[in-house]
């Protein structure tokens, strides 16, 4: 992850500042596919420090388009579903102990932690909760990592929470920050239910 990677407030003040000038946005032949992949005039980017770069300065438009964001310009970047990817979870304890071992620590206490391809860290909590969203047939799993930039939650990850799941007032999800997280929006029939408690 980039250090000193500008905050929101920032890239938001850039944009501010860009429409006060009236600088012209332009669109960047730069794109990002369902996979995370970055490419530029179609070819994949390799350099990940380059991905990482683009990745901090990343922001969301008004108007849901995707832009890249600098002090001297504007570039509306295509992204095919989620700009980011989760690719790994810890299961952490809230007050902090690294020495507790994380299967010690109770369902309802536990805080899970999410990264990103780029090194973005999402703690499952009130302002970052998971969204599932019907795409291609299926249900997707997707979480906020910031301003309003969503990363989908991959499906190693997703069985990763999935095993960490319990159930809570008829849905199946993971407690973190104190929260309860549904893992689908569907209701356990009561027949599951009841198989599930023999």
């Amino acid at each position: 992850m980039i250090d000193k990677a500008p905050t929101l407030e920032v890239m938001r003040g850039w944009v501010a500042k860009h429409r006060q000038k009236q600088t012209p946005i332009q669109q960047f032949d730069i794109s990002i596919d369902v996979n995370g992949q970055w490419f530029h005039e179609g070819s994949p980017i390799r350099r990940e420090k380059m991905v990482a770069l683009f990745a901090s300065i990343l922001t969301r438009l008004d108007d849901g388009q995707f832009a890249l964001v600098t002090p001297g310009e504007i570039g509306i970047i295509a992204v095919a579903d989620a700009p980011f990817i989760i690719t790994k979870m810890e299961i952490v304890d809230p007050k902090g102990d690294p020495g507790n071992d994380s299967g010690k620590i109770s369902c309802k206490d536990r805080v899970i932690q999410l990264m990103t391809l780029h090194g973005d860290i999402v703690t499952l909590d009130a302002d970052h909760r998971i969204i599932l969203r019907q795409k291609d047939g299926s249900e997707k799993p997707y979480i906020i990592v910031r301003g309003g930039l969503e990363a989908l939650i991959n499906r190693a990850v997703y069985y990763e929470l999935v095993d960490a799941s319990v159930e809570h007032d008829g849905q199946v999800g993971v407690w973190s920050a104190g929260l309860f997280h549904p893992l689908s929006d569907e209701q356990l029939s009561d027949q599951r239910l009841s198989d599930e408690r023999l």
